[in-house]
């Protein structure tokens, strides 16, 4: 899988205005306006309610892209986007390929057919999370949270906090806050890796579980292998395990080291050829909830 990264050197325009302001992805609207000069400090005085007001608009985020010929003569192409805060249209070449609506989660567009040689253009329109909610609570009316939220926040899939609660202002941001990416898929990918730790008898023994994607008619084989910090390799046996002997525990600040193994999972096609690899660091430990009666009526830790 070939992957080109999108962040970086953007430009963004409240919408409505002529001018573009530079931008930064990952990133937001109040940090490229910080950056550009054009809103005070939202956490001086009373600058909230300037910023609170400044989210009554849409934002666009532009760039222009290049794509190699490789890109191009792979199976898909897909545009990743890691983070979208949160209301937003996605524009490659002027056609819409994207509708996003929640900033918990990760959202990815077919995009093959659309692109060229050359450059590219990809714009993503932000809509206004304020009127959104204010509209959406005059639909169905919502009580909810503190006193200092504000009303309509349910109904939006977005860190709810930047509503205002007891604690916090009201800076609902918008912008483009996790990595973008253009990948090129050959005849599969691993979407993800789900990994289990068992601990007995001074071994650990890890499960590997890697969700795949294939294209149709391809056979796709994962490997797997942990290294230790000191070099050592463990390989998969034919079970999808990786047994470890001597482990290097992990340990909270304080009472022991942090070493991390490296955790390695790719993807190989039927001639030998890696179609994709998927890299962690992990620490190898245990995590239980101590839960005894004391003193004071029980412990929680």
């Amino acid at each position: 899988m070939r992957r080109i990264s999108l962040n970086g050197r953007w430009r963004m325009q409240i919408m409505g205005e002529s001018g573009w302001t530079d931008a930064t992805v990952p990133g937001s609207v109040y940090g490229d306006m910080l950056a550009a000069g054009r809103m005070e400090d939202p956490f001086y005085r009373d600058n909230e309610e300037k910023a609170l007001a400044l989210m009554e608009n849409d934002f666009t985020y532009q760039r222009d892209f290049s794509v190699p010929e490789e890109m191009l003569s792979c199976r898909r192409v897909l545009l990743r986007m890691e983070g979208l805060d949160t209301l937003a249209g996605v524009y490659v070449n002027g056609a819409k390929v994207l509708s996003a609506d929640n900033m918990h989660r990760i959202w990815e567009a077919e995009i093959k057919e659309l692109l060229k040689p050359g450059e590219n253009a990809l714009r993503i329109v932000l809509r206004s999370p304020t009127r959104y909610i204010r509209e959406k609570f005059e639909e169905s009316p919502e009580y909810t949270g503190a006193e200092d939220c504000m009303r309509g926040f349910v109904h939006l899939r977005k860190a709810h906090c930047m509503f205002g609660w007891d604690w916090g202002p009201r800076l609902p941001d918008a912008g483009i806050w996790r990595d973008i990416s253009l990948l090129g898929i050959g005849e599969g990918r691993i979407v993800s890796v789900h990994v289990r730790q068992h601990h007995e008898n001074g071994a650990v023994t890890l499960s590997i579980d890697p969700e795949i994607e294939a294209a149709e008619g391809c056979a796709l084989k994962a490997e797997a292998e942990a290294v230790s910090p000191d070099g050592k390799v463990y390989g998969m046996d034919g079970t999808g395990s990786i047994s470890i002997s001597d482990p290097l525990l992990w340990w909270p600040n304080g009472y022991g080291g942090q070493p991390l193994y490296t955790l390695r999972v790719w993807l190989v096609n039927s001639r030998g050829e890696t179609e994709d690899v998927w890299e962690r660091r992990v620490g190898l430990r245990t995590m239980t909830m101590r839960i005894d009666k004391d003193q004071w009526g029980e412990s929680f830790c």
